[in-house]
Parts: structure tokens; sequence; C-alpha cells
């Protein structure tokens, strides 16, 4: 290559990288100025040229805000017919007073026992004087945190479109505390598999500390950490078969254990796994599932021919995952969502990862542009209909689709001042 044609070459590269940073500060700005949904609409489109190297983190950090004072700022109640989780959590946080109290009142109120879960409440609690907005605010904003992290870890090189396909999900942004704390132990708890590949002391620290956050998570996840290290080959049809089969035995074996310990024994934990393990067969949260089992079916391609150390642990952790969710249709159909949750969190991942080996790349270009359009049509819809009540201590009536990032601001000062209400009582469901 001539000196010419290499200076040519600088020039096109440095307009390219000048271009992109020139839209990467309008769209840090613009949040201010126009509606959030479309904003959201617009990092979208942009993350799908950003790469890891762009260094978008102020960006992840907008949409951690965004999402967060959206979502803790709805109406904190009898929801969905009596299944909203969030009062009795509530119930609990008014009533961390002491430490040694911590674990007994997460009990009684919360209806868990997750060490670390509990101690986050109690040192948000004291700190803020039981303030209830900056504790639901905090933890879903921690949650976006740890999978912001996670889809580092796992090397995406689409950092910030991963983030934005998870969080924008619409069976998962609006969460409830169940959801909240499984969101983030997953995170957690996928890192110290992905660490423990490098040093087993780590990863194994760090699998401990999810565990902390949500024991029932660690325990779908527990089979994938102790086998990590199987968990980046390519598995033929054979060796799959003979692995569902050892895991099948396995999963009777231990639900049987359950059973007979529930006899000796009379736990929290082992009972509440018992009240849930009916033969129930309920296919109302079968589309997710579908969605999933798709996109690893998608993803076949680049497992067996050129996919990378990540993509082969994300496509295996995905199987065991779908495997699980079609068994559970059947006995505890109605709770799928919290069996599935992981691959909620890596779906995205796996998706991206799986791109390159396609032709022509309008293929995955076309495959993609739908996931995308699907995320934020739904993610729109369920504020368009707004049946969380969103934003609805504002004076003003203008609807939550149509609010701008400075709103958004002026909510965070006012639900700060003011805090919010909720109502004091169990759920039915």
């Amino acid at each position: 290559m001539s000196i010419a044609e290499q200076i040519s070459e600088f020039k096109c590269s440095y307009k390219l990288l000048f271009s992109m940073r020139l839209v990467f500060i309008l769209l840090l700005f613009s949040w201010l100025f126009l509606p959030v949904l479309l904003w959201l609409s617009l990092v979208v489109i942009y993350a799908n040229t950003s790469t890891e190297d762009n260094g978008n983190g102020a960006l992840g950090l907008l949409v951690m805000f965004s999402l967060s004072m959206l979502v803790a700022s709805r109406y904190v109640g009898f929801l969905w017919g009596g299944a909203d989780d969030m009062p009795t959590y509530f119930m609990a946080y008014e009533r961390y007073n002491s430490f040694s109290s911590m674990m007994v009142t997460s009990l009684l109120y919360g209806k868990h026992a997750d060490f670390l879960f509990s101690f986050l409440s109690w040192v948000i609690a004291m700190l803020s004087e039981q303030h209830l907005f900056i504790y639901y605010f905090l933890c879903i904003f921690l949650s976006y945190m740890f999978i912001w992290k996670f889809c580092k870890v796992v090397g995406t090189p689409y950092p910030l479109l991963c983030f934005l396909l998870i969080v924008l999900f619409y069976k998962l942004f609006q969460a409830q505390w169940h959801l909240i704390r499984a969101a983030i132990a997953i995170p957690i708890l996928l890192c110290g598999i992905w660490k423990a590949k490098e040093n087993f002391k780590v990863g194994l620290l760090v699998f401990i500390i999810g565990a902390l956050f949500h024991f029932s998570t660690f325990i779908l996840l527990l089979p994938l950490f102790l086998f990590n290290n199987k968990l980046s080959n390519r598995f033929s049809f054979i060796q799959f078969s003979q692995s569902l089969i050892a895991f099948i035995v396995g999963l009777f074996l231990f639900i049987l254990f359950v059973f007979l310990l529930s006899g000796f024994v009379d736990n929290y934990m082992i009972n509440k796994v018992l009240t849930r393990l009916v033969i129930e067969p309920n296919f109302s949260k079968l589309p997710s599932l579908v969605f999933f089992i798709f996109v690893s079916i998608f993803s076949i391609g680049a497992y067996i021919r050129d996919g990378n150390e990540s993509q082969r642990m994300l496509f295996n952790i995905g199987l065991y995952f779908n495997v699980i969710g079609c068994l559970a249709i059947f006995f505890i159909g109605e709770e799928l969502h919290r069996i599935i949750l992981p691959m909620y969190i890596i779906y995205a991942p796996l998706l991206i990862m799986s791109l390159g080996v396609f032709s022509p790349s309008s293929v995955p270009f076309m495959f993609l542009l739908t996931i995308k359009s699907f995320v934020l049509l739904s993610f729109s819809y369920v504020i368009y209909i707004n049946e969380s009540e969103f934003f609805y201590k504002l004076d003003s009536k203008r609807h939550p689709i149509e609010l701008k990032g400075i709103d958004y601001l002026s909510s965070f000062k006012k639900y700060f001042s003011e805090d919010i209400e909720y109502y004091n009582g169990y759920r039915n469901k």
C-alpha cells in the first residue's frame, strides 16, 4: 500500500471516528429534550454500531437511571389481580431496625432468608432512614449494573446493544421484588461461572456472593458451576442425550431427597420447594420459553461451526434452562418465569455472538432487526397501557410515554422529597 493510500485510509478512519463521537455526544444531550422512549429507540440503533472500544458507559448509566426511575415510579399496591409482591418487601424494609433482627424481619415479612439481600436492605434503610423510593430505585439500579458487568465479562462485541436487549425485554424491566432479587443474583452467579474458568477460587467467591442474594437461583445454577469446565465443550447429539438422561435422573433423585428430608426437618426453604412441586400443567408462560428455544435453535449454526468459548458456554447454559423450562411447565407452569429467568439475561449475548456465521449478512441483519423491533414495541406497549401507573405522583396529566429526560429528573426530585405510598397488605397470588 502506498503512502498516499495509507493517508487516505487514515483520513477515512478519522472521519468515521469523529462522526461516531459526534453522534455519541448528541445522544447524551438529547436525553434531556426527547421523550425517553424515542431516545431509547435511537440508542438501540446507535448500539448496533457501537463496539466495546467506544466507551459507552455514560449511555449505559443514562439507560440505567431512566429505567430505574420508570420502574420505581410505579404504584406499589394491589395490582395484577393481587399478584404484586412489592408491599410485603416494603413492610419488611420499614421494620429493619437492628442488624440482629434483620433476618427474622426478612423471613417474616419478605418471605425470604437471603443474607446479602437482607443486609443490603438493612444498610439502605439505616442510611436513608427507611426511605422507600431510594430503596426501590437503588435495588433496580444495582441489578442493571450487574447485568452490564455480565455483558462485559462474557466478551460480547456489542455490550451496549446486549444490555439494551436484556433490560428492555418486556418481562424483565417491570420487575417485582422476587425478580429484582433474582436479577441481582443471576449476573453475579453467571460471572462466577465465567471467572471460575480462569481462577476457580475467585469464581467460587463470586458465586457464593450471588447465592447469598437469591438462594433458589443459586440451586438452579449450582450444577452449571460444578461442571463449568465442561460448559465450553461442543457436545454431540449422543453426548447431549446422555447428559439429558443423567440430568433427569439427578433431578428426580433431588426431588425425592427433598420429600424424604421434609419428613424429618421442618425448614422454610424445603417447605417452599414442596409447595411448588405440584403436577399442574400450565402453558400461560409458554410464549417466553418458545422464544428462548427459538434463539437457541438460531444459535446452533455458530455452536457447530465457529462459536467461540463464550458462545458455546452460553449455548450450553441456554440448553440447560430450556430443558428445565420444558419440564417445569408440567409441574410449576404458573411460575415458569422464575425457572427460566436466567434466559432473559443470556439470550442477548448468545444471539449477538451467533450472528457472524450466517451468509449472506442480510439474514442476521433482518433477524436482529426483528428482535430489536419486538423488544421496543413490547416495551412501548407496556408503558402505553400503563397498568402499573408509572409516574402516578406527577401533577401533570401527560402520559408516561411522553415524558422527556428533564421530566425524569424533576420526577426523581419529587419522589425523593415526598417518598411513595403503597398498599399495606399481602398479595393473594
